[in-house]
């Protein structure tokens, strides 16, 4: 019997280790739970880049909504935006935990310092309190939220230029105006910089022209050969002739074509370019060209095609009239243009006292894209 209450003497002492223990880590429990209890997560958190090349400066979307469920209080007043290459919160240091395993490691390359609040939504009315080159602060006056979706926007800021790693920005939000105190929210959102997948092509300078007896639309044939015999000097008739030709291009200044050659002439006896628009006057001497549809002679087409851009040089744009004179532009268009098919008329008119000859020219049409 003594025996037994020594034995019962003996594991008194070790009963009372074992309640200590077990009570303490019940408050162990109690308090650890309380303190994460205090703290809950932003939901739905997501971060929309504008572009994410590499050191681009660009715009950043950050959405969230607020959760206040199991919070004491849910009146906010700032929100920290810290950027890190790694998303998991800073740990506190304390005698149990000497060092801080989650710090804060800014991303190569990132700046955020001349960062911009450019748009907000849902919870707003908030305006950058501070900036360094991996934070922001916001701040308003402190207002309850509500579990609403908000986003916030940032113009000007530079993103990390490393692409084989990814960065985070915890977020966190604060009943104070300046991000200390307690805390209520907190989360992060990770995302990388990239380079783009790179698509590319390009549209060749294109630049269309015919020139023949009959040219087809968008010169696609001509007929004709480029000699006309236009008959035999008589002062009391005009000889005409007439060649066409098709312009168009895709060069953004779009194009010109100039004349270039001479009167009829055999060796040394000329007939006489006409040096202005004029009207034909059988008997005279005279050589001259047009671009539009004539009555007297009855005489070569308006300019034809759906290009609508086109002009016609003003000398050689009234009907009935004539001129020429070498290198002159005759027809253009300011930039980009479908094809236009062109008739050029030609009359030559002889006086009375003509020499003898074989009179002979040849025109020379030069199209340029101003590309």
């Amino acid at each position: 019997m003594q025996s037994v209450k020594r034995l019962a003497v003996g594991l008194l002492p070790h009963r009372l280790i074992w309640i200590q223990t077990v009570c303490l880590l019940v408050g162990a429990f109690v308090v650890f739970t309380a303190q994460a209890a205090a703290v809950i997560r932003f939901q739905d958190r997501s971060l929309f880049i504008k572009n994410s090349l590499p050191g681009a400066t660009t715009q950043y979307k950050v959405s969230l909504t607020y959760n206040n469920q199991g919070v004491y209080t849910t009146t906010v007043g700032s929100i920290d935006l810290l950027f890190c290459l790694d998303p998991v919160p800073s740990e506190p240091i304390t005698p149990y935990n000497p060092v801080d395993h989650h710090p804060c490691v800014t991303p190569a390359g990132l700046d955020v310092s001349h960062a911009t609040l450019s748009a907000q939504s849902g919870e707003a009315g908030f305006t950058i309190l501070s900036k360094t080159t991996n934070e922001i602060i916001l701040t308003r006056a402190p207002s309850p939220v509500a579990e609403t979706p908000s986003s916030y926007t940032f113009d000007n800021i530079i993103n990390p230029v490393d692409t084989s790693h990814s960065f985070a920005i915890r977020l966190s939000d604060y009943p104070s105006v300046d991000a200390t105190g307690t805390l209520i929210n907190l989360g992060s959102i990770l995302s990388q910089a990239t380079d783009g997948v790179v698509l590319e092509t390009q549209v060749p300078g294109i630049l269309v022209f015919c020139v023949a007896g009959q040219v087809n639309d968008n010169c696609i044939g001509t007929s004709g050969i480029n000699y006309t015999d236009m008959g035999t000097l008589d002062p009391t008739k005009t000889l005409m002739a007439t060649s066409q030709m098709g312009a168009g291009t895709n060069a953004s200044g779009g194009y010109s074509i100039v004349t270039y050659g001479t009167t009829m002439q055999a060796g040394t006896h000329v007939i006489s370019a006409l040096t202005s628009p004029t009207q034909s006057a059988p008997g005279n001497s005279q050589f001259g060209i047009n671009l539009v549809a004539n009555t007297a002679p009855l005489l070569g087409l308006d300019p034809a095609g759906s290009a609508g851009n086109t002009h016609l040089d003003a000398n050689y744009a009234i009907p009935n009239e004539f001129m020429f004179h070498d290198g002159d532009e005759v027809a253009s268009a300011p930039n980009v243009s479908f094809v236009k098919k062109y008739t050029v008329s030609y009359i030559v008119n002889s006086p009375p006292d003509i020499r003898p000859g074989v009179y002979t020219t040849s025109i020379t049409f030069l199209c340029t894209g101003r590309f």
